[in-house]
Formats: structure tokens, sequence, C-alpha cells
């Protein structure tokens, strides 16, 4: 798409005849943002970092809870040619300086609550970092509001190029070291343009979106493509799901579509759904993991007018490779569907070859929504665009009819709530206890999350340490929710194979 940039999606809607500028865009709690105010306020911001000095191609780090705020820094950094780097809310001072230092970001935006995690390591940054805050005030810093109160409701005048880079989701590697996957204009709009066909999202939609929008699915599932079709996004807050509340929204602003990963929506269900009026929800998403069968058959019972609709996705894009929508919930349970309008799916040996249907292999898609490559990791990007194919780590299948179905993962990786975790970067942290003389860490199968780590640790000979030890070590540098659920001490040695890697199968047994 010639000329056209993520910005565009905003003049789109602000000038088009089928949307009016009056729109509800946004709505977050009681407060209601219009297309008119979107646009306005975020062309201010662009204007005032300009004025203090914003570059074209300068990294800018986010580190908020879910907020209208989040988006307003995500199009004023599309006008002004930035790249946009979320930063997970729930990360540690150590994960965020190493988001920062790995993408050399120029700005961080955060908000007064999550200052916690910056200022540690504010001093120690790669290189020098100009923060705005919200809600507060800290000393050497911009503040937000004054930012938007000075900039000019004109905006800037900045040519972007559509194949310039604009966004850096981290995600991580088998090494454990969160890798940049590097998108573009074009990739982030050929992500959100084949939603619109797919889902059928018109401005008639209400979408309601739960994830944080830090994570891929959280702007990318749904939410850019509804605004780009001139709908109206109800954000929720980022912590303390409550499925009542939930519900009741869905209730009160006649939402449309939504998305529950999987531990989110047996919560969901749990709730009695009979003392809301739900009729005007088509269409609820779900990923990460598969949806259990008795969940899917409670869900068509309680909802009988609502499709559930699984996906199979990566930071990487399409933040949807896969849908299987509810007519094949129950014949093809345990699929992620068929390939989206936009994937080209395959599944190969190691040599690149198709396997025939039925048959493992590594999962390879090719896509105009897929990143152009690892932030500042030639090798690690040639290495997974192999032959031009995006070679995803996870292995599966294709049955007859074409649908995929995931067997594993040939990333060492754990989807815990929808979430990854990967091993390789907790054990890093646990082998730094002096008591610990090596450590393993697993997948272990979960009621509420679908998956959890358990660690197993070899202590040093003499030491005392007890998983209640390396648990408070472990939380002090790694989020929540990547911290070890179950912890197994041992006093023989790891399994390992003869070339000396840990067999974790032989740890599952």
């Amino acid at each position: 798409m010639p000329g056209y940039t993520v910005a565009n999606l905003l003049r789109k809607n602000r000038c088009a005849a089928l949307t009016n500028p009056d729109r509800t865009a946004l709505i977050f709690g009681e407060r209601r943002v219009t297309y008119d105010e979107l646009e306005e306020r975020s062309a201010r911001l662009a204007s005032a970092l300009a004025a203090e000095g914003f570059a074209t191609g300068d990294r800018l780090a986010v580190l908020l809870l879910n907020r209208v705020e989040y988006f307003e820094i995500f199009f004023a950094a599309a006008m002004l040619g930035g790249v946009v780097v979320p930063v997970n809310y729930l990360f540690k001072a150590k994960e965020v300086q190493y988001l920062l230092d790995d993408s050399a970001a120029r700005w961080m935006f955060v908000e007064d609550g999550l200052w916690p995690a910056v200022e540690p390591v504010r001093k120690e940054t790669a290189v020098s970092v100009s923060y705005v805050v919200l809600d507060g005030r800290r000393p050497d810093t911009l503040d937000y509001e004054g930012l938007v109160a000075a900039g000019s409701p004109d905006g800037v005048d900045v040519a972007v190029n559509p194949a310039d880079p604009f966004l850096l989701q981290y995600t991580s590697g088998t090494t454990g070291f969160p890798k940049g996957a590097t998108h573009t204009h074009e990739t982030v709009m050929w992500n959100a343009l084949f939603q619109l066909g797919d889902v059928a999202i018109t401005r008639r939609d209400v979408y309601l979106c739960i994830p944080a929008l830090c994570w891929a699915a959280g702007l990318h599932d749904f939410t850019l493509p509804a605004l780009w079709a001139g709908a109206t996004v109800i954000v929720h807050p980022s912590r303390g799901f409550d499925a009542a509340e939930v519900w009741r929204t869905v209730e009160r602003h006649r939402v449309t579509i939504s998305l529950f990963v999987p531990s989110v929506l047996r919560i969901a269900l749990a709730y009695p759904l009979e003392d809301h009026d739900l009729a005007s929800l088509r269409l609820v998403a779900s990923g990460g993991e598969p949806v259990p069968v008795p969940a899917i058959e409670e869900f068509q019972r309680r909802l009988p007018t609502c499709d559930l609709m699984q996906g199979y996705g990566m930071s990487e894009f399409p933040a949807l490779m896969t849908m299987l929508d509810s007519d094949y919930a129950m014949s093809k349970r345990g699929s992620a569907g068929r390939a989206t309008r936009i994937t080209e799916l395959r599944v190969v040996d190691p040599d690149g070859r198709d396997v025939p249907a039925g048959e493992h292999g590594e999962i390879v898609i090719r896509s105009p929504a897929t990143m152009i490559g690892y932030w500042n990791r030639p090798d690690a990007t040639a290495a997974v665009m192999a032959g031009g194919w995006f070679h995803t780590g996870d292995r599966g299948y294709l049955d007859e009819d074409g649908f995929l179905y995931i067997a594993g993962r040939i990333k060492d990786m754990i989807i815990s709530g929808g979430l990854n975790v990967y091993p390789a970067e907790i054990e890093r942290v646990i082998e730094r206890h002096p008591a610990v003389r090596e450590v393993a860490v697993i997948g272990i199968p979960d009621d509420r999350y679908g998956e959890v780590a358990e660690a197993h640790a070899v202590l040093e000979e003499g030491a005392t340490a007890t998983g209640d030890d390396l648990e408070a070590f472990a939380r002090a540098e790694l989020a929540n929710y990547k911290v070890p659920r179950r912890w197994v001490l041992r006093s023989e040695p790891l399994p390992r194979t003869a070339s000396g890697k840990v067999q974790k199968f032989a740890l599952r047994q």
C-alpha cells in the first residue's frame, strides 16, 4: 500500500464520509474519546515531541497499563516516523533495562505507578533516554499532559516511508534473550487489513479489548482493524480481571466482538451469564493454547448465538496465522484452524520439504504481514527466514483438509495463561543463586493457566536453600508470570545426552 502508513488509519477516519469524526473511537472506564479527539491529541503530542528533538527513526519505549494515552503515543510515533517499543508492564527493572539497551531507545513513556521498574536503571542505560511521565512529576522528566497542551493541533509534516520500521514487538527464543521482531508500517497494516475481511469487522462493531496493549494480541488482534473500520473499541483495564464487570460491559455497551485467552475464558464461563443480556455478542476469539472441549461445549450451550473462534499467531506476525471458526470447533477439535487469507502455511521436514498430510514437521509461513527481521540480529533473522519462509519453531501437522494441528514446540517455550515463558531466561536467573549448581525449567499442565513453569534445581553440596528461597530470588528479577510455580530440589545431576544437553523429556516422566 504505497504511501499509506499507520497514521493514515486515523486521518482516514477523520476525513472519510463513512465515519463521523464525532463518533466514539475509544471507551476506557467513564472516558469516551471521539475519532476527532484522538487524532488531534495524537497530532499535538507529535508536534511537541518534534519540538523536543524527536527524530525520524527514534525508538520510543512505552511502559503503560491499558489506557487511552497508549493510542495517542502509538499514532504520534507513526506521524513522526518513530519506532514504538512496547514494554511489558509486568517486567522488573533489569528486564526493562534490557529492552531499552537492545533497542537503543531515546525516549520512554512511563506512568508514575510503574516508575519503580525504571528508577533503578535510569542512569545505567546504554544511551541517554528522555522520560515522559504520566500521572505524576519526576525530576528531570517531561510531563505528558504538558506536552500535549504545548503541541500544535496541526501536527507535523514528516515524510514517512511505509517500508520503514515502526514497531519492535519483543519476543524471545530458545537462548532466552528477548529479540525485537521488527515490523514496518506495511506489515502492521497488512496484519490489520486481513482481519477486516476474515472477521468481517465494520463500523457497527463494538470491540472489547481485554489483552494488554503491550502484547501483540492487545493492539494487533482486532483493535487496530476496528479503528480502521471506524468501530468503537472498549479498553479493559490491565489488571484485576472481573468476570462480572466484563459481562456487564458487554451488556451495557452492546459489545459485538471480544478476545479471551483460554485461562480467562474459563474464568468468564464460571460466571452466571444468564444474569445479562449478551445477545449483541457475535464473536469471541481465543488463542495462545487450545480451548478444552468441555469449555467449547459449555460456550456453545450458554452463548448459542455467538461464534467461538480459535487462532494461532506470533509476535513476528501475522498475529493470527490460522483461524478455526465455530463450524469446525468440534469436528476439528484440537486444531488451530486453517491459514488466514494472507498467510501461506506449510509443514516441512528438516530439509525444507513438505511432509505428507498427518506427518509431523516444522510449521513455516509466508505473509506480507510478517516481520522484516529481528532488530540488529542478522544471524537470527537469516536462520528463521531461510528460503523466504518464516520458521516458527513450532512442530505440527496438516490433515487432509488443510487444518493445522500443533503437536509441540521445537523451541523450548512454555505458554502460561496465553503468555510466552522462556525456560532459558528463567534458568539464567536461577543459576546465579549461590546454592544452585544447575537448573532446568520445564512446562507442566495447570488447570487455570494451561501450563506453568516447574524448576528442577541441583544444589551445591552442603547447600540448604529451599524452594521458597529460590522463588524469592527469581521473583526479584523476573515478572511474576515467569516465576516457576513448582520447585523440585535434586541432589543427583540433571539427566543429559552424550553431548551434554539436558534431557528435559526425562524430567517430565
